[in-house]
C-alpha cells in the first residue's frame, strides 16, 4: 500500500494573512506588552485594554473605504431590466440584516461585547496574579497555551450540532490532533509541579477563557455567515460598545482601593498615566501603534473566518503559542516535546484544512475538490440538449430505415 501526501488547496493569500498576523502577534507582545523593559503599556492593565478595544473600533476605517469603493463600482442602468438586476444585487450584498438588527439580535450582540470584555478582564487579572508570584519569587509557569484544546473540542462539538458535514480525513486529523494537544497539556502541567492556591485560580480562569473565546468565534462566524455582516464591520461593532465601556470601567477603578498605587491589589490608575516622564517618545509610538496593529490583526482573523473556515485561524494561533513558548529557555526535553507536538499538530490542521491531502485508505475520496469534480461529472451526464429536432424534420424513409436497423440489432 503506498503512502502518499500531496499538497492540496493552497492560496498565497490565507499564508500572506498568516504572515502577517504572526509579524503583528512578535510586535505586539514582543515589543510592547512582554518587553523586559518597561514601557506605558506593560505598566498598566486597563491602557492596554483600551488600545485593545480602541483596534476594534480602528476597523471602521478599511469598512468605510470599501463601502466607498463599492459605490464607485455601481453603474447606472440604463434599463428597468437593468434596474432590476442592480436591487437584486444591491439586497444581496447590502440584506437588510447588515443595517437593521432585531431587538433580540442587538441584546445578543450585547451580551457578545461583555463576553469579550470579561476575557480581557480574566486575561489582566492572570496576568496580575502571575506579577504578584513572580514578586514574591514564586515558580512562575514557563509554559502557556490557554487550554487551546477547549476551544478545539467545543468548535468542533458545536459544528456537528450545526449539521456541519465532516469526513474521514477530518476526523482522524481532528482526533490526532486532539491526544498531541492533550499530552502535551498534560505534560506541562505535571512538570510545573505548583499546585497553590492561585496556581488552581489561574488553571480554572485560563479554562473559562478558552471556553468564552469559542463561543466568541462561533458568535463571529455566525454573523459574517447568516446575518451577511462584514468581517470589519463586526469589529467596528465591537470597538463602538467596549472602547467606551472600558475607558469608563477605568476611571472607576481609579477612585477604588484597586486604583490607589500603595495597596496591596492595586490595579491601575489612569491618572497615573498624566504624570511627569510618561509621554516621551518611546511611549507615544507605542500607544499610537498598538491600537492599528491590533486593528490589523483582528481584521485579519475575521477574514480568514469569512473567506475560509474558522478552523483555519488556528494556524497562525497555533505558531504564536509556539514562538511564545520556544524562546522561553525551556529544558532540552521541553523543546523536544514542544517542537514535536507543534509539527504534528501544524499537519494535522493542514490535513483537516485539506491544504495538504493524503491519499491512502481512502482519506482523499471526500476531499471537497474531489466531491466538487464528482458533482459536476454527474451534472454533465444529465444535459439535455437545447434543441430537439420536431418530428417533421425526418423523413418517413429516414423513419423507416431507422426502425429497419433497430430491427437488425435485434
Amino acid at each position: 500500500m503506498k503512502f502518499c501526501i500531496f499538497l492540496g488547496i493552497v492560496e498565497l493569500k490565507y499564508f500572506l494573512y498568516c504572515f502577517l498576523s504572526v509579524i503583528l502577534y512578535i510586535y505586539i507582545y514582543y515589543f510592547i506588552v512582554d518587553s523586559e523593559e518597561e514601557n506605558i503599556i506593560n505598566k498598566h492593565e486597563l491602557l492596554y485594554s483600551s488600545c485593545y478595544f480602541l483596534g476594534y473600533f480602528l476597523n471602521i476605517i478599511p469598512a468605510w473605504i470599501a463601502q466607498i469603493k463599492s459605490k464607485k463600482k455601481e453603474k447606472p442602468s440604463t434599463n428597468k431590466m437593468k434596474e432590476r438586476e442592480t436591487q437584486s444585487i444591491e439586497y444581496i450584498y447590502n440584506n437588510p440584516y447588515d443595517k437593521y438588527f432585531s431587538i433580540k439580535d442587538i441584546l445578543k450582540f450585547f451580551f457578545i461585547c461583555l463576553i469579550l470584555l470579561l476575557i480581557d478582564a480574566i486575561e489582566s487579572t492572570i496576568s496580575v496574579i502571575e506579577n504578584k508570584k513572580e514578586n514574591k519569587n514564586e515558580n512562575k509557569k514557563k509554559y502557556d497555551d490557554d487550554f487551546i484544546i477547549i476551544e478545539y473540542l467545543i468548535i468542533f462539538l458545536f459544528s456537528k450540532y450545526d449539521k456541519e458535514v465532516y469526513y474521514k480525513h477530518q476526523n482522524i486529523s481532528f482526533l490526532i490532533l486532539i491526544l498531541v494537544e492533550a499530552f502535551k497539556t498534560i505534560y506541562f502541567f505535571i512538570k510545573a509541579n505548583s499546585y497553590g492556591i492561585s496556581d488552581i485560580i489561574i488553571i480554572i480562569l485560563v479554562l473559562l477563557n478558552s471556553i468564552l473565546y469559542s463561543i466568541f468565534y462561533l458568535y463571529i462566524k455566525g454573523l459574517m455567515k447568516y446575518n451577511f455582516i462584514s468581517p470589519y464591520k463586526c469589529n467596528y461593532m465591537v470597538g463602538i460598545i467596549n472602547a467606551p465601556l472600558i475607558i469608563i470601567i477605568y476611571i472607576i477603578i481609579s477612585f477604588t482601593p484597586l486604583g490607589e498605587e500603595d495597596n496591596y491589589y492595586y490595579f491601575d490608575n489612569i491618572f497615573e498615566l498624566f504624570k511627569k516622564g510618561k509621554s516621551d517618545t518611546k511611549n507615544i509610538i507605542f500607544l499610537i501603534s498598538l491600537p492599528f496593529a491590533y486593528g490589523i490583526l483582528l481584521s485579519i482573523l475575521n477574514k480568514i473566518i469569512y473567506e475560509y473556515t474558522i478552523y483555519h485561524i488556528y494556524i497562525p494561533i497555533l505558531i504564536e503559542y509556539f514562538i511564545q513558548n520556544i524562546i522561553k529557555n525551556l529544558e532540552i526535553v521541553e523543546n523536544i516535546i514542544l517542537i514535536s507536538s507543534f509539527v504534528a499538530e501544524l499537519i494535522m490542521i493542514l490535513v483537516f484544512v485539506e491544504i495538504i491531502e493524503i491519499k491512502c485508505c481512502g482519506l482523499d475520496e471526500n476531499l471537497k475538490r474531489n466531491i466538487e469534480l464528482r458533482g459536476y461529472s454527474e451534472s454533465s451526464l444529465n444535459i439535455v440538449p437545447d434543441i430537439v429536432p420536431d418530428d417533421d424534420d425526418y423523413d418517413n424513409d429516414d423513419f423507416d430505415d431507422r426502425n429497419s436497423l433497430n430491427d437488425t440489432n435485434k
